[in-house]
């Protein structure tokens, strides 16, 4: 087989983690390319890179070093180049990291993107990963008749039973939190969580809503009036690695309607998952917290240009989201449907590209096969596996 790596969005730890293990699993039995611009902005390919790889000197590499190659990351200056030359290769499988659809979507063979397979409130390790048609399509169910509906519902009965307790907790917990987080009763509370917003991250450049976070905070405050509170948490990587001095600016200049709160309580509970909880709304573009407003079947707002699964009842419009939260009919995602896309993403989506036992032919069958029962008990078996590691 021909498998080509487009990578114009790789980081350092992408590549590290996730894509070298996949090209250390096929490149002795499998004509292997990579597809990458030289580093800016802390994604590209580099001699870091390559020197990781020197033991594989079959492998293919393709820096696209030219004049313009920064716009590779979201708008090729020349994508008719780019397309013309993966044709001319004619790969069998494409795996992208990539912000740029639009020029993937003309490339011939299987094409799949390479995503991060966290769905809070699963303990999913980081190095678990994902294959999409589209990077932020999310919560999707394919069509699944009731024997695999129900042989899903039973593999994830134990995991959904172990997580009961977060969805429905004591209230004192909950005044315990509310308390804390300083959140009047006499309003509703819309929770956002901020998207990653470093350099790196070019996936923003399909935000609908301002960038970068601080004037997003500045639209919302023009468009959600003082009937709610806006209850913000940051990514936890925007708290580490960049300079949030703007962020937490404009919101203070809208207090106490817009709040921003640590993102964990004492004791270390997680402040996003306990706002998803309680809030009366959710406000996401593409961020991976959907998941919890699925799990805890809490009203979302999604504006994203990305497909979401009809099970979440997602509005995409803002004002007819305030005015259903203020009147208490906002829709709430479906929580038979949510039981069954959270097994659907044990069983049949997630895999870590490190694991000894994944396969060349475990990945092929991935690619081919994106529906897969046959998979589906090893899928829980290693979600169980790594569960029982982390409570012991």
């Amino acid at each position: 087989m021909r498998v080509l790596f487009y990578l114009p969005v790789i980081t350092p730890w992408w590549f590290d983690h996730i894509v070298a293990p996949l090209i250390g699993l096929l490149a002795n039995d499998h004509d292997v390319h990579v597809m990458a611009p030289p580093p800016w902005r802390n994604t590209g390919i580099g001699q870091r890179e390559l020197a990781m790889c020197a033991h594989l000197p079959q492998v293919h590499w393709h820096i696209c070093d030219g004049e313009g190659h920064e716009t590779m990351r979201t708008e090729p200056v020349d994508p008719a180049a780019i397309i013309d030359f993966v044709r001319s290769l004619a790969p069998d499988y494409v795996l992208c990291r990539s912000a740029d659809c639009a020029t993937v979507a003309a490339f011939p063979g299987v094409v799949r993107h390479l995503m991060e397979g966290g769905a809070a409130p699963l303990s999913v390790p980081n190095t678990w990963v994902f294959l999409q048609q589209q990077p932020f399509d999310h919560g999707l169910l394919p069509p699944l008749d009731a024997g695999e509906g129900d042989r899903l519902d039973a593999l994830i009965a134990p995991v959904w039973d172990a997580l009961s307790a977060l969805a429905e907790p004591a209230p004192a917990d909950r005044q315990s939190f509310r308390a804390w987080a300083d959140l009047p009763a006499d309003r509703p509370i819309l929770a956002l969580p901020l998207e990653y917003e470093h350099e790196e991250n070019f996936f923003l450049a399909h935000r609908i809503g301002a960038t970068p976070n601080h004037r997003l905070i500045a639209q919302l405050a023009d468009s959600i009036d003082d009937r709610f509170i806006l209850a913000v948490t940051n990514h936890p990587l925007n708290e580490l690695l960049i300079d949030n001095s703007a962020l937490e600016a404009e919101i203070a200049s809208h207090a106490p309607r817009i709040r921003l709160l640590p993102g964990t309580m004492p004791g270390g509970a997680n402040t996003t998952m306990l706002l998803a909880r309680d809030a009366d709304g959710m406000l996401v573009g593409d961020s991976k917290v959907y998941a919890l407003a699925g799990f805890f079947g809490t009203p979302m707002l999604r504006r994203s240009r990305f497909a979401t699964g009809d099970w979440l009842n997602a509005c995409a419009d803002l004002p007819a989201f305030l005015a259903a939260v203020a009147q208490g009919t906002a829709a709430r995602p479906d929580r038979v449907q949510a039981r069954l896309w959270f097994a659907f993403h044990i069983a049949n989506q997630l895999f870590d590209p490190s694991e000894p036992a994944f396969t060349a032919q475990d990945l092929f069958a991935r690619l081919d096969r994106p529906v897969d029962p046959a998979r589906w008990d090893a899928g829980f078996a290693r979600y169980r596996a790594i569960t029982s590691q982390v409570t012991q």
